[in-house]
């Protein structure tokens, strides 16, 4: 098992995309991680050695705004653009890099929570870029999305951009913590409190979203449950949702079934899905995560 890292510069703006790969020995595929709001790279480098030492390439790196790929901490949640088309658009950079760099291997797409959105928005366009694509954590549609993004431009209005507002960030996700009372802050990420804690704690992780950061956030909401766009290159992509059923993006089971059911509708004919019951929102870091591991092994290893 090597580990290697590699920057690529965004086409959007010249910005530095820091990332980091774990490969095998004669590598079987390679997957790509897209991680969720306020994360970084790190947090997936467990999934990403246990992927490398079943014959995986793993691939992940920090979107704009997020771990590394900032010029200083102020950027953190700051996006460099408004309307949520530059994270895209990046994720197509390094998907490009990394076929370039192991051509003739199949691609699966792994996308977390925002992350999930990232790659569903991706696929509207790119989806002759990969060869499966996996949605982790899926936020279901919200009807208030326009509102939200309404609410977020008033915000920069009066405050700026940079802006890092409580209210925002209470009406994004502040909800969850109300599901498990008693159990203390980003208890609705998971069970596995210390590595809620140790998220909280590092520089790179856990910083409100700023103003323009949350506008992205709204805007790709939006554009994910968005028919018109929707390319569908590659109608036969393996597509696999996984969530837990305690999730507090899911918003209901029914819900998560229309999120799947709207691919469907556009036209994508290979859809599956599995829930998985007491889990919360990080599957890859809950309590029983193995499980997931192994899941999402299956699915990458199939008609290979």
């Amino acid at each position: 098992m090597e580990k290697k890292e590699f920057t690529v510069i965004s086409e959007y703006d010249g910005l530095k995309l820091q990332g980091v790969f774990y490969e095998p020995k004669n590598p079987k595929g390679v997957v790509i991680l897209v991680h969720g709001m306020c994360e970084y790279k790190e947090r997936y480098n467990e999934f990403m050695q246990f992927l490398c030492a079943n014959g995986y390439t793993a691939v992940c790196y920090d979107q704009r705004g997020h771990g590394d790929s900032v010029e200083n901490e102020e950027d953190l949640g700051w996006f460099r653009d408004n309307d949520g088309k530059a994270i895209v658009d990046d994720l197509a950079d390094v998907t490009r890099y990394v076929k370039e760099q192991m051509p003739n291997l199949s691609v699966t797409l792994f996308g977390h929570s925002m992350g999930s959105m990232v790659v569903r928005c991706f696929l509207r366009e790119y989806d002759d870029l990969i060869d499966k694509l996996i949605v982790c954590g899926s936020p279901s549609k919200n009807p208030l999305t326009n509102a939200g993004i309404l609410l977020a431009k008033t915000v920069t209005l009066f405050y700026g951009d940079r802006h890092r507002s409580k209210l925002l960030a209470f009406l994004s996700t502040g909800k969850g913590d109300k599901n498990f009372p008693g159990e203390g802050k980003g208890a609705w990420l998971s069970r596995n409190y210390k590595c809620t804690a140790d998220f909280y704690s590092n520089p790179k992780g856990g910083k409100r979203f700023t103003c323009n950061g949350f506008e992205n956030l709204f805007k790709l909401m939006k554009r994910t449950y968005q028919k018109r766009g929707y390319k569908v290159k590659n109608p036969q992509l393996p597509i696999y949702f996984i969530s837990g059923d305690k999730d507090a993006v899911l918003g209901s089971p029914r819900q998560w079934i229309r999120s799947q059911d709207f691919l469907i509708d556009v036209g994508y004919e290979n859809v599956a899905s599995k829930l998985y019951e007491g889990f919360r929102h990080e599957l890859l870091n809950e309590v029983g995560k193995r499980q997931v591991y192994n899941d999402v092994l299956s699915f990458i290893q199939s008609k290979e």
